[in-house]
């Protein structure tokens, strides 16, 4: 079969005018055709015409089988029979010309009518005629045009309903999903779309729509969004206005409204739409937050008030067990000493952890070779035991590098005096140092009563200590491993642990060697703590 050229015209091709709009003469077919188009008016769904056409079709045509193609939102024809898919060619006439055709496909012989309106082409019916395809050529296509043309126009009208239904449904699910009230307001004021928020947190119900507005808000939120609208009106633009509304209950409700102005495709006001905050949550959240200020400055004062005393009364013990001379007394002097360590020990804790929640912790920089932190520590009262043996493992020739010195000393105090606290029948506390590729790798591991794995997740919490029959005993604030970790990390490292239960545990912590800092890096100041 030679290819189809719609150029030429051969006895293969037959061309019929299409009269989609030129009045029908009032015969009996034309009254049943008008009777058919005045039924698919009334239908909505595309699936619905795409049947009554292809019915109609049918019987006007007589053909073995019709199928209707319709164009999608990316061009493409879906739907019908593959196998009656007219090649591109043929379909490029149909739809751009306008016209029916007839011609050869595959073993047999179809007749395609185009769906079109005059904004462009919807579709195609396409009729197997192959066993009518003589008789084809004598018959009165006319009516069956007209249809299509009719079909047309109610298909394409169809699609664009169901696509604004489905745009509708789209920003409605979009609006209910915001967790802000929004209300769309007519330039007359009113209403003309609510979310579900906004039925929500301004207690109203869908039949406002259709209603202005100030005869549904609260008096306070009226007074708000009508001063909002004359600004927004005059500038342009509103800034946001706080407002609080009194509900049915009593209760108070704190919201933030801010107004945009809607408009058209051509940049004309269509309207206002209204957004609602619930500040409630924040404000609740900025009390909490002043709260927790609070309480660290006064931690802080209070800290500060006591080291003082205590600074004084350790001076004066140590002087006195220098000149003491009866045994009771240096042991009754030794006690407050060691009690006034606890109590400096505890106040430092507190004021480092401060400083830690209120941001308020600087790193003072420089470079330090690692072995001397474990070196100035050693002779510390609170790292020594009479029950335990510190292990030194320490690798030669740790290079110099930018750290906190004085803070890692007191993360190195911390961490040995958790190793001999929590391993009470005593042993080895392994303290080892060393590289890690570009890292300073510190491991201190102990061989006492580890960790439940139930309270591990919580090691580092502030104040957190791990409750037990076994730890009741043991002395402590749970401060010293956020206080740890924090310097860590203001290192630019981190830090965690290996437990076992009745085996001990290992602390880990990873630094970073670095040979310089810039001002401002790893999220600390270059400076002293204060």
């Amino acid at each position: 079969m030679p290819p189809f050229d719609p150029t030429k015209s051969d006895s293969s091709i037959t061309r019929a005018d299409s009269g989609i709009f030129r009045a029908i003469q009032q015969s009996p077919e034309a009254l049943e055709l008008q009777d058919v188009v005045s039924r698919m008016f009334l239908l909505q769904d595309t699936n619905e015409l795409v049947k009554v056409l292809s019915e109609t079709a049918l019987k006007y045509t007589k053909a073995r089988k019709i199928s209707v193609f319709l164009l999608g939102d990316e061009g493409a024809l879906t739907g019908g029979d593959p196998a009656l898919m007219p090649e591109k060619t043929v379909l490029d006439y149909v739809l751009e010309g306008a016209r029916p055709i007839t011609v050869p496909h595959g073993s047999g012989w179809i007749t395609a009518f185009p769906l079109r309106v005059a904004q462009g082409p919807v579709g195609a019916l396409v009729c197997d005629v192959t066993e009518i395809a003589e008789e084809v050529v004598r018959m009165n296509l006319e009516p069956v045009s007209v249809l299509c043309g009719q079909a047309a126009v109610m298909i394409h009208n169809a699609q664009r309903v169901n696509r604004s239904i489905g745009e509708s449904a789209l920003l409605s699910n979009i609006l209910d999903s915001i967790t802000n009230a929004i209300i769309t307001l007519d330039n007359e004021g009113q209403i003309t779309r609510i979310n579900r928020n906004a039925m929500a947190i301004l207690e109203l119900t869908p039949d406002v729509v259709g209603r202005p507005y100030s005869d549904v808000l609260f008096p306070e939120v009226t007074k708000a969004v009508a001063a909002l609208l004359k600004e927004t009106e005059h500038l342009g633009f509103a800034m946001e206005k706080m407002v609080t509304a009194k509900l049915d209950q009593g209760l108070e409700l704190n919201i933030a409204i801010s107004t945009s102005i809607l408009r058209d495709e051509s940049f004309a006001p269509l309207g206002t739409i209204l957004v609602f905050r619930d500040m409630t949550a924040s404000r609740e959240l900025d009390r909490l937050r002043k709260i927790d200020t609070m309480k660290s400055e006064f931690v802080a004062n209070v800290s500060h008030e006591l080291k003082t005393p205590l600074t004084s009364i350790k001076a004066y013990t140590e002087a006195l067990l220098d000149m003491a001379t009866e045994e009771q007394m240096k042991s009754f002097l030794k006690v407050i000493d060691e009690e006034s360590d606890r109590l400096l020990f505890l106040i430092n804790d507190l004021l480092n952890v401060s400083r830690i929640q209120s941001g308020k912790i600087k790193m003072h920089f420089t470079l330090t070779p690692p072995r001397a932190i474990v070196d100035e520590i050693l002779n510390i009262s609170k790292i020594n035991s009479e029950k335990h043996k510190l292990v030194l493992e320490i690798a030669d020739g740790l290079p110099e590098m930018m750290l906190d010195k004085e803070k890692l000393k007191e993360v190195m105090i911390n961490l040995i005096s958790n190793a001999i606290k929590y391993s009470p029948q005593g042993g080895d506390v392994n303290v080892r140092m060393r590289m890690d590729e570009s890292n300073l790798r510190i491991e201190v591991q102990d061989h006492g009563i580890g960790i439940a794995k139930e309270h591990q997740s919580k090691l580092f919490e502030a104040f957190y200590r791990v409750d037990s029959s076994h730890t009741a005993a043991i002395p402590g604030t749970g401060l010293g491993l956020t206080i740890v970790k924090a310097i860590t990390e203001h290192h630019g490292g981190r830090c965690w642990f290996e437990s076992e239960t009745g085996k001990g545990t290992t602390l880990f912590l990873l630094i970073p060697a670095r040979k310089e800092i810039r001002r401002g890096e790893l999220g600390s100041e270059l400076g002293s703590m204060a």
